[in-house]
């Protein structure tokens, strides 16, 4: 353990020594996000149906952490607020993985992890070298029995805490009426984007937050100096990810703007380890894996699926095999998206707002326990 967290470790015993008297309010939720500073996506949509339920009470403890000295110092300052904050909390919703609760969670408060995404290609959490161990969860959210393994390795706890709930997000990529709406507002923005087909290109990191993290080697040019003319290469990088893209007319680089709304307006996804795959398989549109890496990632980094196996397309290594394989289809491919689909989603509905929510309620009028237990 380095020295930054042996005196966050201090300062928050110093902090629950002052603030032992707290005790959760009943009724009382809080979300806390280190990755966003204002409600959007799982939050946004629970937030806005606990409100209507009108239930319980909630708060929020919302910031985007930036690693850089400032930034660790703000984490720090954070990290000691949310101690009683928790603390008064009878739930706390997460949507990454939490220091003060994988290390000081009080035992009358429950935490549901929401994560961030509706699977794991890749090993995460307690599955790879971190700075931390996480857990002290008492229930996360899935979206299929398929993680229940992966979910209970990654976030220390058992089985039976994965709930089978689906991710509130995706009721937003289900709803046809807003996401046209959406795609109608980018088109205004982006008019070159207007009769043209659209490849998404949304790829994950490489390395990790300890030893850094970069794209894989990709070149849009090559790309697009093989697609057909009508083709528009589109990308949406990972938010952690700097990189740089060559700008051209055929080629965008879109990362500030809505997945979602990208993935509907698309004809065709290239991605690789990213868990955008599974999202994406709801639309039932072309998919292409770019993994000139596959070998060496799945040694290093380690995978949760049976990548060759499942992946629901072409499995390419260069650019100018996306080219190619962008250009064809067949009805085994459309097989393989619909089984990679049903294997990898339980419900495709759109009420996994309303399953989550009932979930929390649950958890709420439940007594509580240790995560342990």
């Amino acid at each position: 353990m380095g020295l930054k967290k042996l005196i966050l470790n201090f300062c928050l015993r110093i902090v629950d020594l002052l603030t032992f008297w707290i005790q959760p309010k009943p009724g009382t939720i809080t979300f806390i996000s280190l990755t966003h500073n204002r409600l959007s996506s799982d939050f946004a949509l629970i937030d806005e149906q606990l409100k209507k339920d009108g239930r319980w009470k909630i708060n929020y403890d919302l910031m985007v952490f930036r690693k850089n000295l400032w930034g660790d110092f703000l984490y720090f300052l954070n990290c000691l607020r949310q101690l009683p904050e928790i603390k008064r909390s009878q739930l706390v919703i997460l949507n990454d993985n939490n220091y003060v609760i994988s290390h000081m969670k009080p035992r009358h408060t429950k935490v549901l992890q929401v994560w961030h995404a509706c699977g794991a290609v890749k090993q995460f959490g307690n599955q790879i070298r971190r700075q931390y161990s996480v857990g002290n969860y008492d229930a996360v959210l899935a979206c299929s029995p398929v993680w229940k393994k992966p979910y209970s390795e990654a976030f220390a706890m058992s089985e039976n805490q994965v709930k089978i709930t689906g991710c509130p997000r995706l009721d937003t990529l289900l709803d046809e009426s807003a996401m046209k709406k959406r795609s109608a507002r980018l088109l205004k923005k982006y008019p070159q984007l207007r009769d043209r087909k659209i490849l998404l290109y949304a790829p994950t990191f490489r390395g990790n937050i300890m030893d850094g993290m970069y794209p894989a080697p990709f070149s849009a040019q090559k790309l697009t100096d093989c697609l057909p003319e009508d083709w528009i290469l589109v990308s949406k990088y990972h938010p952690l990810l700097r990189h740089s893209i060559e700008i051209d007319d055929r080629s965008l680089d879109l990362s500030g703007e809505d997945l979602y709304t990208l993935m509907w307006m698309s004809s065709a996804m290239v991605s690789d380890f990213s868990s955008v795959i599974f999202d994406y398989s709801l639309l039932m549109k072309p998919m292409i894996a770019y993994v000139p890496d596959l070998e060496e990632y799945a040694q290093t980094i380690g995978l949760n699926i049976p990548y060759l196996k499942d992946f629901p397309g072409p499995v390419t290594v260069t650019e100018e095999e996306i080219a190619e394989a962008v250009q064809v289809t067949s009805p085994e491919d459309i097989t393989r998206r619909r089984k990679f689909r049903d294997k990898y989603f339980t419900h495709i509905d759109r009420n996994n707002t309303r399953r989550v929510v009932q979930l929390i309620d649950d958890m709420m009028e439940q007594p509580a326990q240790d995560a342990a237990a």
